[in-house]
């Protein structure tokens, strides 16, 4: 079994070959597998009692960074209906909010407000993955999961994202499951 404590602010590693369940536990404690016995819980909410999770609750809980920013990224959408599809699902109604929520998030991962009209394809692999994680923020979660969010970028790129996280990770308090394999 796996037991896992994270405190606010802090960041842990979750480390393993491929194949041993690293992106499982991330699933599961995103409510998106049910594990076979244990129990998840997230910020008092029990994530493994599937009739009582409040989807809503869990994604302002936790979000997600997920490896490939190629995959991850929904290739008919534009930036901005990415980011504002959460904020409508969580009841953010007003335009000007969602404006100013987007182009905030987009200025803290380091792209500019006017690329929010563009697609996927019309970024660099770094730049998507600064969209994933922007994606990840927009609810204002207290916990990301990381999930090897580098390892499908160019070298050049890696320590800029590593960088970009950290400084996200001080700025917002947030904090981070990073998974690796190495």
């Amino acid at each position: 079994g796996i037991d896992l404590e994270l405190k606010r602010g802090e960041c842990l590693g979750l480390v393993g070959e491929s194949g041993c369940g690293k992106s499982t536990v991330a699933l599961s404690l995103l409510g998106l597998l049910t594990p076979t016995r244990g129990r998840i819980v997230l910020d008092g909410h029990v994530v493994t009692e599937q009739q009582s999770v409040d989807r809503k609750r869990l994604a302002r809980i936790a979000q997600m960074v997920f490896q490939d920013p190629y995959a991850s990224l929904n290739p008919r959408q534009t930036v901005r209906r990415t980011l504002e599809d959460p904020l409508r699902l969580h009841g953010v109604t007003a335009q000007s909010e969602i404006d100013g929520r987007v182009a905030e998030m987009l200025r803290h991962v380091g792209l500019r407000p006017e690329q929010a009209g563009r697609y996927p394809h019309e970024f660099s692999g770094g730049q998507r993955q600064r969209i994933g994680i922007a994606r990840a923020l927009i609810l204002n979660p207290k916990i990301v999961i990381c999930d090897e969010p580098v390892s499908a970028l160019d070298v050049s790129i890696r320590a800029q994202i590593i960088n970009l996280l950290l400084e996200l990770k001080e700025s917002l308090g947030l904090s981070y499951i990073m998974i690796s394999h190495d």
